[in-house]
């Protein structure tokens, strides 16, 4: 069985031991620090690399809510707090799930499952054969499967993108352009033309008089910024 790591972060020592029994006891999960100062845990996860965080919200100094906000890459994280207040905001970080304290095992196992559900996802789409076929993207709660064929591009849309497909659907996804540009790095069908707009190169029609790219039903501006190297990558097709 493959093992996750995870760090606990809580000011509580209660909490924390009561964190440290559950973890010892799922198979699944491997220890690798605990912390009661969130500034701790957050010069940690900046050198190391964690698969699970489970994280109290209300704590000195800073917030779990802000440790979150300042991580530039984020464990699969499990929100557990006294307070209900925050889920929307849980749910706006991409928290896997919210748990109000105190947890019971059987609750803190099925966030557990949650999370490492997600993480073998991803194992799974990182990992997949030589062409590439596939990625997951998590939308309203659930991993879906998408055909990097079916998709036509992405759309910037405030803190979501918008994943325009052939079957003419849209999938919305809390994340940012950043995060899908490095995604479909290794993808080199895939190529950002826009602040608001990656590709599939695979797609484009054509390139009118004015400079925009035709792909599918849609006309996309190239950005300046990016004129240059979208250009030379059309060549290569």
């Amino acid at each position: 069985m493959k093992k996750f790591s995870c760090i606990a972060v809580d000011d509580s020592p209660i909490q924390l031991t009561l964190l440290k029994n559950y973890i010892q006891k799922t198979p699944e999960l491997e220890l690798t620090a605990t912390f009661a100062n969130p500034i701790e845990a957050y010069q940690f996860l900046q050198k190391n690399n964690v698969d699970i965080l489970l994280l109290d919200i209300d704590m000195p100094e800073i917030s779990g809510i802000d440790l979150l906000k300042m991580l530039k890459k984020q464990p699969a994280t499990i929100l557990i707090t006294s307070k209900t207040e925050f889920a929307l905001q849980a749910f706006e970080l991409d928290a896997v799930d919210y748990i109000v304290k105190p947890p019971e095992y059987p609750r803190f196992l099925k966030a557990i499952q949650k999370a490492t559900h997600l993480l073998e996802a991803e194992i799974k789409s990182n990992g997949s054969t030589s062409n590439h076929s596939e990625i997951f993207v998590k939308v309203a709660g659930k991993l879906i499967r998408l055909q990097l064929d079916e998709i036509l591009f992405i759309e910037a849309l405030s803190d979501y993108v918008i994943i325009h497909t052939e079957e003419k659907r849209q999938h919305v996804v809390y994340a940012t352009m950043k995060y899908f540009e490095e995604k479909l790095s290794n993808y080199g069908q895939f190529k950002r033309i826009h602040r608001s707009y990656i590709v599939n190169m695979q797609k484009v029609k054509s390139i009118d008089e004015n400079q925009n790219v035709v792909i599918g039903e849609k006309t996309l501006p190239i950005g300046n910024t990016y004129r240059e190297e979208f250009l030379k990558s059309l060549n290569k097709l």
